[in-house]
This record gives structure tokens, C-alpha cells and sequence, in this order.
């Protein structure tokens, strides 16, 4: 990464990029158009393209130059990138043009000033991605891996409200009521219509559903239509994450337990209870995977109904981590549910 120059007068902050102009060389060239770029720095957020939210700051020799490129319209801008053959949707292009720097490129932004700037924010709708692009903006240079490091401790120490943990924390102290008497346990799959081991699995498990007396649910979609119910996400393992939120916002079940389209229930003897029992009401029961790189495997999963598992499931639904990695296919599956639910302790098993 570049550094964008401590003291220089002449820099534009450009937000809300489209996807084919979040490249640091793609727009140095492109902003060559309005003067000379000495630098230029990109946050890249990977997002759809659909809801691309990149941003950056471009340094220009002159104050002329900054001042073009912060004035640019979309007309402008969709001009600009067609001379260069590229054909952008420039609608959501803001640039702004900055100030001497609050805080010089080898400063570490000190615990007083995060504070302040947290003053201002919504913390019950916390998204640091957001806040980041923000902050970056009012101290006129990028936030730095450094500088996010103040930020988390910052949050931890002074406003754990606005954290995951935080948040999750708040959920799983608030009365959770039981679910009415009947039966307990509900297993729900769901597969895209061409997946040929889910048919299989699906006999296997409502077999096993029955003999033990669960509810038992699967949802068999094509492609195109699972896709158009996890839109504007493009990897088909966000649906798991929508039907969970669904089944375990009603009051039928007190445990969901999802299984993948190619999972299938082989000791028809063991029943979920006994894994129950085993977690001591923990409200996530996951286990581990047998690959060194995934530390989880959500191929099977057991949600206990809570206002934690609730919370857990909309964080990564509505939540930052979510918007950030929606064109990842396995994403939602493991790395993301681990780094939402945090650490064992605070709710979840993985033995």
C-alpha cells in the first residue's frame, strides 16, 4: 500500500466506487483525466456488484485537479472511464475535496479522538466498515490497520455495545422463554434442485426424523429461486442462514437442527438429546471439521431457540460481515459463523 503524503493540501476522498474502478492503477488513470495523480489509495469492500461500496483517496499534484475531480459529476465521471473503454454506472460517485490531514500518515490515532467520533454513532446499528469510511474521511487519510487496532480496543473498553461480542453478550442475558410443550426438535434441510445426493440424504433423515419423534423439514429449490430469496447474495450457502432465521423465529420448536444436502444421519440409534445434554443448554452446538483450514463444520448444526441464536443469525444476515462477503460461497458456512459467534465460552460448542 502507497502512502498517501502527511501535509499535502491536494487530495480528493471518492466514495460509493463501482467495482470495475475499485483498482488503485484503474483509477489513477481514469483521474489522470482531471490533472496530474501523484497517489491514490482504495478500500476495497467486496460486495456485490449491485452493492459495491468501495472507496478511496486520490492525491493530485494541483489543487485544480482535486478540485475537478470532487466536483465531477455522474456525467462526467461515465465520460471520463469511456475514454478509457470502460462503460460504469457512476451514479453513486460522491468525491469530496480535503483539508490538511488531522493526523499525520505515520501517526497513530490516539484513544481521545475514536472516542469522539463514536459519540456520533448509532450503536445499536454499528457497522465498522461504515464507520471506517467515515472516520477515514474526517481525518483526511486512510484508517490503517494500526489506527483499527485502537478502534477495537477502544470498543471493547468503552462501547462494547457496539460489538459483536458485545451484542451477543446483551441477547444471551435477556429471559429467553421456553418453547410450549410438544415435540422439542425440528430438522430442516434444504438443496437446489440438481443436487443429486440431497433426494438421498432427505429419505434418510426423515426416516430418522420419525423414529424419533422430531419435526422434520426440507425445501427443494431450483437455483434461480434460491437465489432470488438470498438476493443480492450470489453463493446458494446463504440460504441456510435465511430458513434458520425463519424456523427459529417461531415458537413451534425449541431446537433447529440443520442439516446439509449431503449429510445423512448413519446411527439411527443416537438421538439429538443426548448431544443436548452433552452442550449444558448451550445455544450452538457445531463441531469440528477434519480440514486444518476451517477451524468448524456447519454441515450440522443445533440451535437451541434464544434470543442469542436469534441475534447470532440477524448479525450475520443484516450484519457487516455479512455485506462484505456475499459473493463468498463457503463464507457463511464457517469462518463467518465462527467470527460472529465468537469463542466457545460465550455460546457455542465445537467438541
Amino acid at each position: 500500500m502507497s502512502a498517501i503524503q502527511a501535509g499535502s493540501p491536494h487530495r480528493v476522498f471518492l466514495r460509493g466506487l463501482p467495482v470495475e474502478l475499485a483498482n488503485r492503477s484503474t483509477l489513477q488513470n481514469i483521474c489522470s483525466a482531471f490533472g496530474d495523480v501523484e497517489d491514490a489509495w482504495v478500500r476495497v469492500v467486496d460486495r456485490t456488484a449491485g452493492l459495491h461500496e468501495s472507496w478511496s483517496f486520490v492525491q493530485f499534484a494541483t489543487g485544480a485537479g482535486a478540485t475537478s475531480a470532487a466536483e465531477a459529476g455522474q456525467d462526467i465521471w461515465e465520460r471520463v472511464a469511456q475514454a478509457q473503454g470502460l462503460q460504469i454506472d457512476a451514479s453513486s460517485i460522491k468525491g469530496t475535496l480535503l483539508q490538511s490531514q488531522k493526523n499525520a500518515e505515520g501517526e497513530v490515532v490516539a484513544e481521545s479522538v475514536v472516542l469522539d467520533a463514536l459519540e456520533a454513532e448509532d450503536v445499536g446499528n454499528f457497522d465498522f466498515e461504515s464507520f471506517r469510511e467515515r472516520f477515514s474521511m474526517w481525518l483526511g487519510r486512510p484508517v490503517l490497520r494500526r489506527d483499527a487496532e485502537i478502534i477495537f480496543k477502544v470498543l471493547h473498553e468503552h462501547r462494547p455495545d457496539a460489538t459483536v461480542h458485545g451484542i451477543l453478550r446483551s441477547a444471551k442475558d435477556m429471559h429467553d422463554d421456553d418453547a410450549p410443550a410438544g415435540t422439542d426438535i425440528l430438522l430442516v434441510m434444504a438443496y437446489s434442485a440438481n443436487y443429486a445426493p440431497g433426494a438421498v440424504c432427505q429419505r434418510v433423515n426423515y426416516e430418522y426424523s420419525r423414529r424419533h419423534g422430531y419435526g422434520f423439514k426440507c425445501e427443494v429449490l431450483t437455483n434461480e429461486d434460491m437465489l432470488a430469496a438470498i438476493s443480492p447474495r450470489d453463493a446458494l450457502t446463504w440460504y441456510k442462514v435465511l430458513l434458520l432465521k425463519r424456523e427459529l423465529s417461531t415458537e413451534t420448536y425449541k431446537y433447529v437442527v440443520w442439516l446439509d444436502g449431503d449429510a445423512a444421519i448413519l446411527d439411527q440409534d443416537k438421538s439429538f438429546e443426548s448431544f443436548i445434554h452433552q452442550a449444558k443448554g448451550r445455544h450452538l452446538i457445531l463441531q469440528e471439521d477434519l480440514s486444518a483450514e476451517c477451524r468448524v463444520n456447519c454441515g450440522v448444526m443445533i440451535f437451541r431457540r434464544s434470543n442469542w441464536t436469534l441475534t447470532l443469525l440477524r448479525l450475520l444476515w443484516e450484519g457487516n460481515l455479512s455485506r462484505r462477503h456475499h459473493c463468498k460461497p463457503y463464507y457463511a458456512s464457517r469462518t463467518q459463523m465462527l467470527q460472529a459467534a465468537g469463542t466457545a465460552p460465550a455460546g457455542l460448542s465445537t467438541k
